[in-house]
């Protein structure tokens, strides 16, 4: 079971459960801090509930999906499983941005709270993702990843309990803040578990749901 955190119902297929963040949800979630943690919102609820064996995560109307524009099928996702851990969308710095790196290309304020963040990490973890952020020329972008239930489940505990750190006031002073840097620092954690990534384009759809020119 795949998590769409979306609206477009009509793209999701049977292994795509959507998430709403403005519905009730009784069970254990962060709803309350969806202005800060966007799509986190959603794998949260994705990593304290899920029991499916592969997860992963899709939303603003982007979809990982095959040549024939069609979202990825149960049988194609586990094709690309079979000699990998993880599916997740690829961006390069050099070919979309003027940067070499996220060092570059972040923003002051977004390496502020990478590097606070970290703080609270291993010295060996918080080294090794610095060193990523420094010298890769690509990373997988907008939190969108497809993978075995345990990995996402094992990135979760570990990042979650290190974002909880942040006071409100840390929050406040960047909205969205925290579903942003995760961008940059889950492909570095991957990485640095040595989990094999499979990059792969995906789809991409407008507010009119029409699908949009240009994949990555």
């Amino acid at each position: 079971m795949l998590f769409g955190s979306s609206k477009n119902r009509f793209l999701l297929n049977d292994i795509r459960k959507p998430y709403l963040i403005d519905q009730k949800h009784e069970e254990d979630n962060i709803d309350n801090l969806n202005p800060w943690y966007c799509e986190l919102t959603g794998l949260y609820y994705l990593w304290k509930h899920s029991t499916a064996k592969i997860v992963g995560l899709e939303h603003y109307c982007r979809y990982f999906a095959n040549d024939y524009h069609q979202v990825l099928s149960t049988e194609e996702i586990n094709q690309i499983l079979a000699n990998n851990d993880v599916i997740m969308r690829y961006w390069d710095f050099t070919k979309y941005s003027k940067y070499k790196c996220a060092w570059e290309y972040l923003s002051p304020i977004n390496l502020g709270y990478i590097i606070r963040l970290l703080e609270w990490a291993k010295p060996d973890e918080r080294d090794y993702i610095l060193h990523c952020l420094k010298t890769l020329t690509y990373f997988g972008q907008c939190n969108m990843f497809i993978c075995k239930k345990e990995i996402i489940d094992e990135y979760c505990n570990w990042f979650f309990t290190l974002a909880k750190n942040f006071t409100q006031d840390d929050l406040d002073r960047y909205p969205r803040g925290i579903g942003y840097v995760s961008e940059f620092i889950l492909s570095a954690w991957l990485l640095m578990k040595g989990y094999k990534i499979a990059w792969h384009s995906v789809d991409e759809y407008n507010k009119e749901l029409t699908r949009l020119n240009g994949r990555f």
